[in-house]
Parts: C-alpha cells; structure tokens; sequence
C-alpha cells in the first residue's frame, strides 16, 4: 500500500424507530464502504467519476481507481442482531489532484463524517463534520490529494442556503427541531436570504442568516425570539407554535449559517 493515503469514515442515523448506520472508508489502496440508506461517489476535473452514483451501475472512471464491490452484514448495538448490509468498495490506488466527494441519501437522515488525510511524509490532519441530508440534496465536499506536498490540505464541504432548507427539513423529520410550524418560519427567513443572494444582495442575505442562527440559538435557550414581529405570520403563529432544537441540531445549522455568512460577506466587499 502506497503511504499516500486519506480515510473517510460516515455515520449515518435514520429516522427513528429503527436505527440505521452508514460509513465509508476510502484510502489509496484498500477499502472504501457505504452502509445501509447511504452511497458515495468521487468526481475529478474532468468529470469522471469512481463510485456508485446515484443512477446506474458502480464506476471506476479515473485514471487509477478501480475495485469491486461486496456486501457484509451490520452488527446493531440496539438489538444484538445483524442489521441491513454494507456495500465494500476496494479502491486500488489514488491519484493526485482536486477532486469532490458527494454523498446522497435514500432517506431523510443525519450524518457524521469523519476524515483523516496522511501524506508521504506523514503528515496527517483529522477532521469531524455532522450534519443532515434528505434525498432532494446530495452533500458535497471538495478535497486536494497531492501526496508529495508538505501538509495535507482539510476537506472542506460546499454549502449552499439551498442545501441549508433541506437541512431544516430533515431536522424536523427526525423530531431534532420544533413543529412545521416552527420550521416554515425558519425555511421562510431562509427563503428571503436565498432571493437577496441570487439577486446580487449578499449583504442583505447575510443579514437574513444572522437572524436565522439568533433564531435557533434563542429557541435551544428558550428565550423570546429576537425576530418576533418581523411578519405578521409570524406574531399569528408565535403562540402555538412549538419552539424548540437539540443541541446537535444547533451546532449542525449554526456552523453552516455562519459559514455561508462569512461567504457572503466577503462577496459584499468586493
């Protein structure tokens, strides 16, 4: 096996009751697996593409890739039995270059990625991401593998205020946050933030953000809502409404928030 190498590894939990686990493990030369409700594929420059995208048979496109797929059964911790099956992809080597990673679900479900990157020199860099996923919004992350370079460079993933309501939608689904009720609120805010960014209004749409994630925060502290009668749905609707998000759901949709702020900001100033 070659020393270059970088490890993914995916968690994934369905909607209850039943739990669901999902992992994938990818490095220059052995083993890469998707679990249950979740399947990957890496695309490079060119587009071309190893792994099993959504429609058609698996790939192994760039130069380099290739393996064969198996299945293998999941020991559950919640039931001491074998749960669904796992798909094993075995990658036989890796090149360098700029390349995306996209996960797409079949179900609505939350995620846990975690990522280790190790270079020639073994220099090596670990990083964890949580999130959320519905069938509607493939999540991407984009990464460079240059296995000579003198540290490894992070995975970063791409987010979009799109990809942000779809966010919302599967924390409501999985009972992480309010009642629809609560959600539209959030996904109507975030709905005129979309707007002012694809028309040019960055500043405006960071603004639409900010008060998104006050939104949040003062709904996991149980505090009055800082934007309470900004709509007068929203002072109808402010009674009955059922306000509340864990904490895992907090720090998921806050971190993205403030990461399509910061992207936004710096497109206000130029």
């Amino acid at each position: 096996m070659k020393l270059s190498m970088f490890l993914i590894a995916l968690s994934s939990i369905s909607i209850s009751p039943s739990l669901a686990f999902a992992g994938i493990y990818i490095t220059a030369g052995t083993d890469v697996s998707t679990r249950c409700y979740v399947n990957f594929y890496i695309e490079d420059e060119l587009g071309r593409q190893t792994g099993q995208p959504p429609t058609g048979p698996d790939l192994a496109e760039i130069p380099g890739t290739g393996g064969h797929y198996g299945t293998d059964s999941i020991f559950r911790e919640d039931t001491k039995e074998s749960g669904p099956e796992s798909i094993e992809f075995s990658i036989s080597s890796f090149p360098a270059g700029r390349f995306k990673l996209v996960l797409f679900t079949e179900i609505t479900t939350s995620y846990w990625l975690q990522v280790s990157i190790v270079n020639d020199k073994k220099k090596s860099i670990h990083q964890d991401f949580f999130g959320y996923a519905t069938a509607a919004s493939p999540i991407s992350f984009e990464f460079d593998h240059y296995p000579s370079s003198a540290t490894p460079t992070p995975i970063t993933k791409i987010d979009s205020i799109g990809g942000l309501r779809q966010s919302v939608i599967a924390a409501l689904k999985l009972e992480q946050l309010g009642d629809p009720a609560f959600a539209s609120r959030l996904d109507k805010l975030l709905s005129k933030a979309q707007a002012d960014a694809a028309s040019g209004k960055n500043k405006q749409a960071a603004g639409r953000l900010e008060q998104f994630v006050r939104r949040l925060d003062a709904a996991f502290k149980k505090t009055a809502d800082p934007n309470d009668g900004d709509d007068p749905d929203d002072v109808k609707s402010a009674g009955s409404m059922k306000r509340f998000i864990t904490k895992t759901a907090l720090d998921s949709l806050s971190a993205d928030a403030k990461t399509l702020i910061a992207a936004l900001e710096k497109k206000s100033k130029k």
